[in-house]
């Protein structure tokens, strides 16, 4: 934004609330994890070009029961979460017991944030998320029907470009209307297909009410943005944010490069719909290597805090980190500098 700081200007800064659990890390020994990535199902009612989890939602096709993910919740919570953001894998709204049980988290103090394709967000979902959620964010990947339809290619007319921001609007009216305080958001993965669409996104994020708008690059796809198409990408975004300074507009298609490796993981925890648990959320391509337990079938502290965790951090290649573009580099970078090559001295004022 133009005149005022929005959130996501400060979101790389609130890694330094984290310090006394990276310190512990630092110490050898494992802290628990504040945050929780929950993969509800691998089923999903699109089919997006650049999927990494296409084949999951085909092979696997799998959901949690509503007791499996009510139960891990609650172990989450005794193991020390505090906020659990459901995402996918899947499209995470599918699973019929998210309402109720967001407004259960909240009640019992866990807050709660969703990645979501907007097809379920009405009825009561909608009424949950709009009283008890702290953010949602909403896939669109395009401002026009007819390129939604080729990328995110919807498998039931409820996917639909036209249901997903009729529904992405009304969460926010909803939202206005009950004085509810969750930031909702739109989330473009831009690829060969769609990014000279970004000043047209920026302009219907605006108009459905968003809160902000966040731009990545699709990874590890044969639609993946060229260099050439990479650059321009990056000047419609710039132009795009001098043009909307009403809206916060965040991200950027630019690579990173993490040069060590990973020592922050531990701050979060991830689990899929089968109930296995990894290191983060990029483990497709690696994940034998970033697996540690299975929540369903193992005390949930146990894995935790087990040698195989251990294990699992220093298999960490900075190398594969780098096919994708993951927020834990940036605040590996923020505090390798604040606590390794420069003492703050945290423990002052």
């Amino acid at each position: 934004m133009s005149d005022k700081a929005g959130v996501f200007d400060f979101l790389e800064n609130r890694i330094l609330t984290h310090y006394h659990a990276a310190r512990m890390i630092l110490d050898g020994e494992m802290p628990p994890p504040r945050t929780a990535i929950v993969y509800p199902t691998y089923v999903c009612n699109q089919n997006c070009l650049w999927c990494e989890y296409a084949e999951d939602n085909t092979r696997i096709h799998h959901m949690m029961t509503s007791d499996q993910l009510c139960g891990l919740i609650w172990d989450l919570r005794d193991l020390g979460v505090r906020g659990v953001e459901f995402c996918g894998g899947g499209e995470p709204t599918l699973h019929p017991a998210l309402p109720d049980l967001i407004r259960e988290m909240k009640s019992r103090g866990m807050s709660t944030g969703l990645l979501t394709n907007g097809s379920r967000l009405s009825g009561d979902l909608a009424l949950a998320l709009a009283d008890c959620a702290s953010y949602v964010r909403v896939g669109f990947d395009s401002a026009h029907r007819e390129t939604f339809d080729r990328v995110k290619r919807p498998r039931s007319p409820e996917a639909s470009f036209d249901r997903v921001c009729e529904n992405m609007a009304g969460l926010i009216r909803l939202r206005n209307e009950r004085g509810g305080k969750v930031l909702v958001s739109m989330k473009v993965i831009l690829c060969a297909d769609n990014f000279r669409e970004v000043e047209d996104c920026v302009a219907l994020a605006e108009r459905l009410g968003a809160d902000s708008i966040q731009f990545k690059a699709a990874r590890l796809t044969d639609r993946e943005l060229n260099a050439e198409q990479a650059d321009e990408a990056t000047r419609l975004i710039t132009e795009a944010r001098a043009r909307h300074p009403n809206i916060s507009v965040v991200g950027g298609v630019g690579k990173l490069n993490m040069n060590r490796p990973c020592w922050l993981t531990p701050l979060q925890i991830m689990i899929d719909a089968l109930g296995d648990v990894f290191l983060c959320c990029y483990y497709r391509h690696r994940r034998e290597k970033h697996g540690f337990g299975n929540a369903f079938t193992q005390p949930l502290r146990e894995i935790w805090y087990g040698r195989r965790h251990w294990d699992a951090i220093q298999s960490i290649r900075p190398a594969e980190c780098n096919l994708l573009d993951c927020r834990f580099v940036h605040y590996n970078r923020i505090m390798t500098e604040l606590m390794l090559e420069r003492d703050a001295q945290f423990e002052f004022i």
